[in-house]
């Protein structure tokens, strides 16, 4: 008998493409345990408290997770890299303070939407840029550009709000608005989230991702780019947080320097609760959008049972805890059963 040869690429994406069904690929396994967390947390606030189901309880509670959750979906890319973005509280306060203020000097809304995400994709751009200088994880570089960006927001809007918007340029009316009872914004970030589900799983860029993630010097011998994957990357996030930069001006028609604080947090969170372990090799958009869905529903809960919002910050970092451990626990098991 002859052995069949194995290539690099087919080893290190196997775990992906093995999934043997159309239905498992597009709602895998990983999509429906936190669909059946999130629909459980629902129930288990609305039996206390029935309003909790309304439609506008529920939109609202999408409009909040959107601004952080639309950053989350681009988190997934790093951390199925093993790498970690800590600045993006700061590049989406920097955005949104940017565009806010060339509005205000006369700069058509639209068009100031778009020069958000491109000085967002700079941002970004910069962050990868120094890691493959110095050859230091992202994390690292993005410990000291999470304070220079805020920095700059502050420095930009004086450290006060930034108003004097035309609210009644269509910027702001049809992104501000309910469209079929539901906020621009939701829909904006579940059209994301589809888009972005499409090159994760589907696409050379995506597979390079998760090849570099899961075995690095395969994916270096499969032809992959580790550089220019990781500035594509932190690129893609930096891009992603002037987006959501953009969706909050729209949406309050205002920006203050303060926003996205401790936004790292809930970034990263979203990512994690959805079921991107910090392993690397695989991640789910889509669970990232449902892991931002479960933030909102535990700080929405907490205040409908009259606890103080500061231990909304307290429950997402349990949350986390319980993510990572049940991952680790997982993958363990995982391993035991290949060896068997």
């Amino acid at each position: 008998m002859t052995k069949m040869s194995v290539t690099p690429q087919q080893r290190v994406l196997a775990p992906q493409s093995a999934r043997p069904s159309l239905l498992r690929r597009a709602f895998g396994v990983q999509e429906t345990g936190v669909i059946l967390v999130l629909v459980g947390l629902i129930a288990v606030v609305s039996v206390g408290h029935p309003r909790f189901l309304h439609v506008q309880s529920l939109t609202n509670l999408g409009q909040q997770a959107a601004f952080f959750g639309t950053i989350s979906l681009g988190m997934v890319f790093l951390l199925a890299m093993r790498e970690l973005d800590l600045s993006v509280g700061g590049s989406y306060a920097l955005t949104c303070i940017v565009a806010a203020t060339v509005v205000r000097d006369g700069m058509n809304p639209w068009i100031a939407a778009v020069l958000a995400i491109l000085l967002g994709v700079v941002l970004g751009a910069v962050n990868g840029v120094l890691a493959n200088l110095f050859r230091l994880p992202v994390i690292i570089i993005t410990l000291g550009t999470l304070t220079a960006y805020r920095g700059l927001a502050l420095v930009i809007s004086n450290s006060s709000p930034v108003g004097g918007q035309p609210l009644e340029s269509s910027f702001y009316r049809w992104l501000g608005e309910n469209h079929l009872r539901v906020p621009s914004i939701v829909w904006l970030f579940v059209l994301t989230c589809i888009v972005l589900t499409l090159i994760f799983r589907s696409t050379r860029f995506g597979f390079a991702v998760r090849a570099v993630g899961s075995n690095e010097e395969a994916a270096r011998l499969t032809g992959y780019s580790i550089k220019r994957t990781r500035l594509i990357v932190t690129m893609l996030v930096g891009g992603l947080a002037g987006l959501s930069g953009a969706f909050t001006l729209a949406f309050f028609g205002a920006a203050d320097p303060g926003v996205g604080t401790g936004y790292e947090l809930s970034v990263i969170a979203a990512a994690i609760i959805g079921g991107t372990g910090l392993a690397g090799g695989s991640g789910s958009v889509p669970g990232a959008l449902m892991g931002a869905l479960i933030i909102s529903v535990i700080g929405g809960g907490l205040t409908q049972f009259g606890v103080s919002a500061d231990w909304s910050s307290f429950a997402t970092g349990a949350v986390i805890v319980i993510a990572v451990g049940f991952d680790a626990i997982v993958r363990r098991r995982g391993r035991a059963g290949a060896r068997t």
